[in-house]
């Protein structure tokens, strides 16, 4: 990362005008708003920081660590792992510090960690790193916006990023400087839709985006286009989009004659699931339902809900043994999913 003197002399400035100019200071003085944004503009794209730390860290103080909280999409399945690095950090007498994201402000939210002088970052919260284009009904990560892959890029060049819920494979136009560790969600998706057609299961609903209905397209698992749930327009919250699924299937899945349900969020699943047994529809035994993220409420649901879950605990204890210890970690790590047998779904 370029330092502000390097800055000042690129620019062609005083280091105290391109100092005063990232910060608010400058209000006070006659410089331009031209100047004041051509010297942002430069400094962000160089991936400069200024740091708001001088003076509050000793010679001899370590940095804290910044856990970051995607809060877009079910964050809850990483409450565990949260807790567990806070109490592993606290035992390590290492400071942290926790900041969450929400609408795509992943880059903001480590523009502003970074002004803390925070190193090292563990992000809790699906990690998708593809640019979606916008899809009606389809929740994305929320983790970018337009044009913000570069500006991450830029930022993370003298930082350690660890993902602990990626969503695999790495795109193209990906990040530097980044520890992924996760699942491939469609090949997943695959695979256990295999398994169930092979016991009979088949054939199936499920929410994916465009991208991943080809794939299943392709692989023959899905044969029409009424077979993928999306919603025409946006609902309050995920239950309310299980439970406008739920008109979807019933107009159509015995026509399609469907067996199994695959879902991206566990509180979908249970909307659904709700709405489908007050019309006398019965889970497990005319519909199966899949669940995603494997909540820690959904073995008490209605009907007891089968999901898929993401190792997130394991991949934070890794991390954790890597930054505390020492301990090799592979700069990507593709998991293997857990598949969580419940009342709402089986293989027998």
């Amino acid at each position: 990362m370029k330092t502000m003197q390097e800055i000042a002399d690129e620019l062609g400035l005083a280091r105290s005008t391109v100092s005063l100019c990232l910060s608010e200071s400058h209000r006070h003085y006659r410089i331009s708003a031209a100047t004041v944004q051509r010297v942002r503009d430069y400094a962000e794209k160089a991936g400069f920081v200024p740091n708001r730390m001088a003076g509050k860290l000793g010679k001899d103080s370590t940095p804290p660590i910044g856990l970051i909280i995607n809060q877009d999409g079910s964050f809850e399945k990483s409450a565990v792992a949260l807790r567990y690095a806070m109490n592993r950090l606290h035992e390590a007498h290492r400071d942290f510090v926790i900041q969450g994201f929400i609408g795509g402000r992943l880059v903001p939210t480590v523009r502003m960690l970074k002004g803390l002088q925070v190193n090292t970052l563990i992000m809790f919260g699906l990690f998708d790193e593809s640019v979606h284009r916008p899809e009606v009904g389809y929740n994305s990560s929320g983790v970018f916006k337009a044009g913000d892959v570069h500006k991450l890029d830029a930022l993370l060049k003298d930082v350690e990023f660890f993902s602990v819920d990626y969503d695999f494979p790495v795109p193209e136009e990906s990040v530097c400087n980044v520890w992924r560790m996760g699942i491939d969600r469609c090949q997943t998706r695959i695979d256990l839709m295999k398994e169930l057609m092979a016991v009979g299961k088949g054939n199936f609903m499920c929410d994916v985006s465009a991208e991943d209905e080809e794939r299943l397209m392709a692989e023959k698992l899905i044969f029409d286009r009424r077979q993928i749930l999306r919603s025409e327009k946006p609902e309050r919250d995920e239950f309310h989009t299980g439970k406008r699924y739920a008109e979807m299937v019933m107009r159509d899945f015995r026509h399609l004659k469907v067996r199994t349900i695959l879902l991206n969020d566990d509180r979908v699943a249970v909307g659904l699931i709700e709405e489908l047994t007050a019309n006398g529809i019965d889970v497990p035994g005319e519909l199966q339902v899949i669940g995603f993220d494997n909540l820690q409420d959904a073995p008490y649901f209605r009907v007891p809900l089968t999901s898929i879950e993401v190792p997130v605990l394991e991949n934070t204890r890794r991390v954790l043994d890597h930054i505390l210890n020492g301990d090799e970690l592979p700069m990507n790590t593709v998991n293997t999913a857990n598949i969580i047998w419940r009342e709402s779904a089986s293989l027998d």
